[in-house]
């Protein structure tokens, strides 16, 4: 057998070798329990995160086919040529009267009082 560079290996302590190995099994315990603790949580969070979903899908399910009905009804007015008319509601009272308090047809100046 070939000699070491280093000498032979230097004994160690049985009290340490089972130190080292119940140190290894207090970790394997302490992981094991940790790791149930929070797979009991993370599987509370995925149900209420599947709740969640359930609920945000429908919101937007609803919103989807509110903006696809104004979409579609945009597009009506668009093809009839109305979407960019000014409703009658909406004009002032001076381009709605078509009439003078004379009777005369409006026009842009007026010389009614002359």
């Amino acid at each position: 057998m070939e000699k070491l560079p280093y000498g032979p290996p230097y004994p160690v302590s049985p009290l340490i070798r089972s130190a080292r190995y119940a140190f290894l099994f207090a970790g394997i315990v302490y992981g094991l329990v940790k790791q149930s603790k929070y797979s009991a949580q993370e599987e509370k969070w995925r149900e209420e995160e599947a709740k969640r979903k359930k609920i945000r899908d429908k919101q937007n399910a609803i919103l989807k086919a509110r903006i696809a009905r104004e979409e579609k009804e945009t597009l009506k007015l668009l093809e009839s040529g109305k979407l960019f008319e000014v409703p009658e509601e909406a004009r002032p009272e001076s381009e709605t009267d078509t009439e003078l308090s004379c009777g005369k047809p409006k026009k842009k100046t007026c010389h009614c009082n002359d």
